[in-house]
């Protein structure tokens, strides 16, 4: 890995670590564009039982595990910053063309 490339991923990460630590416990509690759509057409709910929703890991900005709060938020904030990151970095080497010359060190 190249000092350029190292050094992208070092500022990536500490990003994605104040991004996702700091500014998701800033995140509004008013609904989103879609969950505002819903209450206007009385459609939030599902009206025929429906299925219950699978448990998801980032629930309303915030990891269960940790109950409410600071610490909570901002660990759902950094872990999915980071899972984001993550996935960027590998769809990025996974589509990296082929016959791009590789910098040397």
């Amino acid at each position: 890995m190249t000092t350029y490339n190292r050094n992208t991923l070092i500022v990536g990460i500490v990003a994605a670590l104040v991004v996702g630590g700091v500014m998701s416990y800033f995140a509004s509690s008013s609904p989103d564009g879609l969950e505002k759509t819903q209450e206007d057409l009385d459609a939030a709910e599902p009206r025929h039982g429906g299925v219950e929703a699978p448990p998801v890991a980032f629930h309303e900005y915030s990891l269960k595990c940790l109950g409410e709060g600071f610490w909570s938020n901002a660990a759902a904030g950094v872990a999915g910053s980071l899972l984001v990151l993550g996935i960027v970095l590998l769809l990025g080497r996974a589509l990296r063309r082929k016959d791009a010359p590789t910098p040397r060190a």
